[in-house]
């Protein structure tokens, strides 16, 4: 009896000898099949986690074309592929108008680009000032929000042709109070030698951008005409103070501006900004479509 009971463990401890390598390596496959899920799993759920841990401590950090995914925008026929080129990023640390943080918010910069240009920004830190600056004696202006521009130009100086494509990363990451990080990828994609538009805006945003793309060897006078109900131009703005001529309505007993021209150079990209009515809107605009800003030009040709 013990010997059939000896005989039965020999035959038990031989067989686990024997599948104990083969379960080894099945498990090595399946670790190294499943790891980089793993690994991807766990950074989402870790991100996840880290929002709701900074939602929780009402941070909030935002920009109007980065994010915490890291979205990509397209910007089409909007450069002459000649001259520098401008992204302005604004930065907000505020949810709403009743949402917004008390503390300063410092936070670093840092871009990358395609081989075929070559991209800066204005600065390569910021602070985003916060709410308790209110009670400063001036108060400060411009509290929650910042702002900076990368500047892209073509590589080598060498101006890049009709159609060329190119694309930039920025990525802006909180020191203090919290660390947080927002990126998104910039394609952009050279214009015809013509005079173009694009609006650029997403759902949430208060304001919109219209980039307007002159890539004719001559200036000309260019008519930005809207509905006021809709939005309204932004009076600080450039394009605006250089104005040669606007039109207005009344609505309601108030006066707004509807149309606005103003001389665009040649081989020049202009950004105007507008006001939304309605955050909630998206009026995004790249040639298709029926567009909430229309453009006219009083010697040059429009696309």
């Amino acid at each position: 009896m013990n010997k059939n009971k000896e005989k039965n463990n020999k035959i038990r401890k031989l067989k686990f000898k024997t599948y104990k390598p083969i379960a080894l390596l099945i498990v090595l496959i399946l670790v190294a099949f499943l790891s980089p899920k793993i690994i991807s799993t766990a950074r989402y759920v870790y991100n996840v986690a880290h929002e709701y841990y900074l939602m929780s401590k009402d941070f909030y950090f935002a920009s109007d074309i980065l994010t915490r995914s890291g979205l990509e925008y397209e910007i089409t026929n909007n450069w002459t592929g000649a001259e520098r080129y401008k992204i302005p990023v604004n930065m907000s640390s505020k949810k709403n108008d009743k949402a917004v943080i008390d503390a300063d918010i410092t936070y670093d910069i840092t871009v990358s680009c395609s081989d075929n240009v070559t991209a800066t920004p204005s600065k390569n830190s910021g602070t985003i000032l916060g709410y308790n600056h209110h009670y400063d004696d001036p108060p400060l202006d411009g509290l929650n929000g910042d702002y900076f521009e990368v500047y892209v130009y073509p590589a080598n100086n060498t101006p890049l042709p009709e159609g060329a494509k190119a694309w930039v990363d920025i990525t802006v990451e909180s020191t203090s109070p919290y660390v947080q990080q927002l990126s998104g990828r910039i394609k952009i994609s050279v214009g015809s030698a013509e005079i173009s538009y694009e609006i650029i805006d997403a759902v949430n945003q208060p304001y919109l951008t219209v980039n307007i793309t002159n890539s004719q060897s001559v200036g000309a006078d260019v008519t930005l005409s809207y509905d006021p109900t809709d939005v309204l131009l932004d009076m600080t703005d450039r394009f605006y103070l250089n104005s040669t001529d606007t039109d207005d309505e009344t609505i309601n007993t108030y006066t707004y501006l509807n149309s606005v021209t103003s001389f665009v150079d040649s081989l020049s990209t202009t950004t105007v900004k507008f006001y939304k009515i309605d955050p909630t809107q998206n009026y995004s605009y790249s040639g298709t479509g029926t567009p909430i800003i229309t453009l006219t030009t009083l010697n040059a040709a429009t696309s």
